[in-house]
């Protein structure tokens, strides 16, 4: 039951997610926060941009000030979807999210490179080589020797395993595995169930829901249990189903639907301009998170 009521916490605060769009991207290295020299900034775009051309494998590095109260996971699953990176139909992308104000960060991985790059390897880069480095400041070379891992990795060169990995990278591997899985259930199980009922024509169906989950409570735990669940849920359901109703009527009327009740994101071509943009790809939920 606890258990159950975690979760649905976690289901219903999904829309206080506070992530903002950071526009477009300048280059392969975005530092929002002024870290980085210009000289340094150069440097690491270009070893990036080569190992582009080489590989086709795409590599992003974003320094932010601050998450403004969303989660590292949420925002960097999110960033990878707006700007795209890695090929589309190879999702060969990585992310190097770091949010300074927060003292969070993480790697996020495309799903075309998951089995190269996997999350116990994430996990120690993160804790390994970035974590040491930005406890003492030095934020460039700890995300240059990141980038040279990542890289290595990739190509099939050798990074610590996952045994050592996991070994060494602290005990939080095993502990934030089935949170982050959560994490990405609710926020998709969201978005799909706000953009049914969205775009359904009555708002009662949200009730009806609610009162099949609760119902199916009864035989999973008690008959009381699943009386009170279904009450709850039939009320919760109801208003949850008015509320994304309402939302989705009012931003199809003004032309821009949220993406929460699963309004579009443009195309999926990449972005233009000087840089040329990313290539289309797509997160595969894969990767690390840490803090220092």
């Amino acid at each position: 039951m606890k258990k159950i009521i975690i979760i649905l916490l976690l289901f219903f605060a999904c829309p206080a997610l506070a992530y903002y769009n950071l526009g477009q991207p300048s280059g392969f290295v975005n530092d929002y926060t002024n870290t980085f020299t210009p000289e340094q900034k150069s440097a690491l775009e270009n070893k990036i941009s080569q190992f582009n051309q080489e590989t086709s494998n795409e590599i992003a590095v974003v320094l932010i000030a601050s998450l403004q109260e969303d989660t590292i996971e949420n925002f960097a699953v999110k960033l990878f979807e707006d700007w795209q990176i890695g090929k589309k139909g190879k999702d060969n992308g990585v992310l190097v999210l770091v949010a300074k104000e927060d003292r969070k960060m993480r790697i996020e991985v495309g799903y075309g490179l998951e089995g190269a790059l996997t999350d116990a390897q994430s996990n120690w880069i993160i804790n390994q080589v970035m974590q040491p480095a930005f406890r003492a400041n030095d934020f460039y070379h700890g995300l240059d020797k990141a980038v040279d891992q990542i890289m290595a990795a990739t190509k099939g060169e050798y990074v610590p395993s996952d045994s050592q990995a996991a070994s060494q990278g602290s005990g939080n591997k095993k502990s934030s595995f089935n949170w982050e899985f959560i994490f990405y259930m609710v926020i998709f199980g969201f978005i799909w169930l706000s953009s049914v009922l969205g775009r359904s024509k009555s708002w009662w169906a949200g009730g009806i829901i609610g009162a099949v989950v609760g119902v199916a409570l009864i035989f999973i735990f008690s008959w009381i249990v699943g009386l009170i669940a279904t009450l709850i849920l039939t009320s919760v359901g109801l208003l949850f189903d008015y509320v994304v109703s309402k939302k989705y009527q009012a931003g199809k009327a003004a032309g821009h639907i949220p993406w929460w009740i699963g309004g579009g994101r443009g195309g999926r071509g990449g972005f233009g301009g000087g840089f040329g943009g990313f290539g289309g790809g797509s997160s595969g939920g894969g990767g690390s998170s840490g803090s220092w």
